[in-house]
């Protein structure tokens, strides 16, 4: 273009910035960024969002503020993506105190934070062990009238399990079940809209949407029920395993569920509760492993109905092991 006298225009130069960065290639970006500026050519917020995103990807924190605070010298607000995409590197590099002060300076700066926002920090304060302030980014989210939506509350009860508040995490449940809970799989996909692939993937979000046509809210009940499991709440734990059979679209992928119920309920004596238990499995038509069947046994000889346990005993004996297994195998595949 130029050999024929014909000058690049400012969105060539941001089309070659932005090619280059998508490509990984920084040298040449930064060689046609500076190009640009021999021309007179101003950088728009879109020429700084392409490189300050292949400074992030290239773990390059120090350059990306750099070029932030560049844009705010030349007048060039940043928009909430480019905010929202610097907090979100700067957490994952564990620098949430720094996500944090920047969120404050986009806040005085009349650039307001997004649902996007706002979880990326939540996500970076409970990675840090700071679940309580996660819990108070969720209120003041809610107070400047910046809903939470599925991954809010994804994120947040993932913390909440780790951090052991498992009831603060089974209210989240209940909270995000009468508000936020998307009911069709369009408004699921709708939801995650503007959250970064790398995010989504770390809650396993992109799995769950490729294997299922259904809303994937098992997830959130499994989590929950193996951490009360974990804690010896068997109570809740069984309660939440009811609505989780109630859905249909309970699916055998999380037949692991009935597994540890009944194994931890016949450890822990509650022998009725785990044979209610292996009776929704059979019902719902799970073949049932024999180390299953071994811990019924054991439930049943830890409370001493040892009639009962020698009838399970000589019912197991008289079944084909050898159908249960090419089952087993045949599920497997």
């Amino acid at each position: 273009m130029s050999m024929e006298g014909c000058e690049p225009n400012y969105i060539i130069y941001d089309a070659l910035i932005d090619g280059f960065c998508k490509v990984g290639k920084l040298d040449e970006a930064q060689e046609v960024f500076t190009k640009m500026l021999g021309r007179g050519y101003t950088p728009s917020v879109y020429t700084y969002s392409s490189l300050i995103d292949r400074l992030f990807k290239d773990k390059r924190m120090d350059l990306a503020l750099k070029v932030l605070s560049k844009m705010l010298e030349n007048s060039c607000a940043p928009n909430v993506v480019i905010y929202t995409e610097m907090i979100d590197g700067l957490c994952k590099d564990g620098k949430t105190a720094e996500a944090y002060k920047l969120m404050l300076l986009m806040e005085e700066k009349g650039c307001h934070p997004n649902v996007v926002t706002y979880t990326a920090m939540i996500d970076g304060f409970g990675k840090a062990g700071r679940v309580d302030k996660c819990l108070e980014l969720l209120q003041q989210m809610c107070s400047k009238g910046c809903a939470p939506n599925f991954v809010t509350y994804r994120v947040l009860i993932n913390h909440c399990c780790a951090a052991g508040l498992l009831d603060e995490a089974h209210r989240l449940l209940e909270e995000m079940k009468q508000t936020y809970w998307p009911k069709h799989i369009a408004i699921y996909r709708k939801v995650i809209e503007g959250f970064n692939r790398e995010f989504i993937a770390s809650l396993g979000l992109l799995v769950e949407m490729t294997e299922s046509d259904s809303v994937p809210i098992l997830p959130v009940y499994k989590i929950l029920i193996d951490n009360f499991i974990k804690a010896g709440r068997l109570e809740v734990a069984l309660e939440l395993h009811a609505e989780l059979s109630s859905l249909s679209s309970f699916s055998a992928a999380y037949r692991n569920t009935y597994f540890s119920l009944i194994k931890s309920l016949s450890l822990a004596c509650k022998v009725d509760e785990a044979f209610k238990v292996y009776a929704d499995m059979i019902r719902s038509g799970h073949v049932p492993e024999l180390s299953i069947l071994v811990h019924l046994i054991k439930g049943l000889l830890r409370v001493g109905k040892w009639e009962e346990a020698l009838q399970l005993s000589d019912g197991i004996c008289r079944m084909d092991i050898h159908w249960i297994q090419e089952k087993q195998a045949a599920d497997a595949n």
